[in-house]
C-alpha cells in the first residue's frame, strides 16, 4: 500500500468530474492511470514530460495534476517548482492552488520531503493503486 502524506494546508475539493493532468513518460502507466481516471466520470489530460505539463497547465484549469518524479526534459519537481511559481506570480491563494499527487518510485522520507518542499500535496508510490488515488482525489 502506497502512503500519502497530506500537509495541513491541502485543500478540500468538493465531489463531481475534475479536470486532471496525468503527467508521466511510461505509455502503459499513461494509459492505465487515464483509463481509471476516465471510468470514474473525469476530464483527463496527459503529458509525456514535466515541460510539456508546465505548457498545458499554462493554457487550462486542473484540479489535480498527477505528477511523476524522474522524466526526460524536465522533471517532475522542477515542473512542480514552476508551476507553484506560475500560480504565485497570478496571485492564487494556496487554498486555490491546482492539488499536484506526487507519483514515483522512490520511496525514503528524503524524496518525499523534497516533494513537499517543491509545493506538492500528496505522495503515492508506483504503482499506483486506484482505490487509494480515488481517495486522494475525493480529500
Amino acid at each position: 500500500m502506497s502512503d500519502s502524506l497530506t500537509p495541513a494546508s491541502t485543500p478540500k475539493r468538493t465531489s463531481g468530474p475534475l479536470s486532471i493532468l496525468v503527467v508521466e513518460d511510461n505509455a502503459i502507466n499513461l494509459r492505465l492511470i487515464t483509463a481509471a481516471l476516465n471510468r470514474a466520470g473525469h476530464m483527463v489530460d496527459a503529458a509525456m514530460d514535466g515541460s510539456a505539463a508546465v505548457a498545458k497547465f499554462s493554457e487550462k484549469k486542473y484540479d489535480v495534476i498527477l505528477m511523476d518524479i524522474m522524466m526526460p526534459v524536465m522533471d517532475g519537481i522542477a515542473a512542480t517548482l514552476e508551476i507553484r511559481n506560475m500560480e504565485n506570480s497570478r496571485g492564487i491563494p494556496v487554498g486555490e492552488r491546482v492539488k499536484i499527487i506526487a507519483v514515483t518510485a522512490n520511496a525514503f522520507e528524503d524524496d518525499r520531503n523534497k516533494f513537499f518542499e517543491a509545493g506538492m500535496d500528496h505522495y503515492m508510490n508506483k504503482p499506483v493503486e486506484i482505490e487509494e488515488l480515488m481517495k486522494i482525489l475525493n480529500t
